[in-house]
């Protein structure tokens, strides 16, 4: 009997330790729920990339969509949408907000980082980034990329996944322009040769090169595998070019005939 009633009392005592522990945080969050937020920090994610959004330009978007958290009570501000009208800003890829108990308000935003500019046929610039979103150009923050120019008849969409575009669409011009651009962003040698990505008419593709390069004329691209074939046989001839004399002798090289390239001398040689 002894031995119940102690049992009974030993629960009886940890069920008041849970219900005291209950109110105890209860009473804890609404108060913090209470506790007025005093200050914003912001923290970008960029990578290895350039600056191409700042502290200050999150600040301003939030501003401009009437988001103000400054003196307000942690329970009266919406985390959920503050991370929307972040994601709604072009050059914002990702965003996280949470807020903590000591009234802070914290962002992690991730920067949508641009790997090639494209010029349209009606000269419009947009960008493309790393993840094959397209984008706006910030004509805030200078970024060195390579450009695609030439025949491309399309019209931006910003937000569109161009790695999504079906090769039977007009618009799968920007898929293969991405495709061809990641390929030379992974080789040091083609990505420090190459500036220029251009679209022909024909819906041909040329490399355009820095001074002293060879134009390589790509001509058209069936999709990443026949990218690949035409590039092993460019990598080929770069390697054996140096013992034939020199491959700097050549202003034009042509990829565009089934396993074949064709070189073309340049005059003064």
């Amino acid at each position: 009997m002894k031995r119940v009633i102690r049992t009974v009392l030993i629960l009886f005592f940890f069920a008041l330790l849970a219900g005291t522990a209950v109110v105890m945080l209860r009473y804890s969050a609404q108060q913090g729920e209470e506790t007025p937020c005093t200050a914003l920090e912001i923290d970008i994610e960029r990578g290895n990339f350039e600056v191409y959004l700042q502290n200050r330009d999150i600040e301003k978007w939030l501003a401009k969509h009437g988001i103000s958290i400054s003196g307000k009570k942690i329970a009266e501000v919406s985390t959920s949408n503050i991370e929307q009208v972040l994601l709604q800003n072009p050059y914002v890829g990702g965003a996280q907000v949470f807020l903590t108990l000591d009234g802070i308000c914290h962002l992690r935003v991730e920067q949508r980082n641009p790997v090639l500019k494209v010029v349209s046929s009606k000269g419009q610039m947009f960008q493309i980034d790393r993840n094959g979103i397209e984008m706006p150009v910030n004509t805030d923050y200078a970024v060195r990329l390579r450009v695609a120019n030439g025949y491309i008849p399309v019209t931006p969409q910003y937000g569109l996944d161009v790695t999504r575009i079906a090769d039977t669409l007009r618009k799968s011009v920007l898929k293969r322009l991405y495709e061809i651009n990641a390929f030379l962003s992974a080789n040091p040698f083609y990505d420090a040769m190459f500036e220029q990505i251009y679209v022909n008419h024909s819906g041909e593709y040329e490399l355009v090169p820095k001074v002293g390069g060879q134009l390589v004329k790509l001509g058209k691209v069936a999709d990443l595998a026949d990218l690949e074939n035409k590039m092993k046989r460019l990598d080929l001839f770069y390697r054996q070019g140096v013992n034939m004399g020199g491959w700097e002798k050549y202003s034009v090289l042509n990829l565009k005939y089934r396993n074949q390239l064709v070189a073309t001398k340049r005059a003064n040689f």
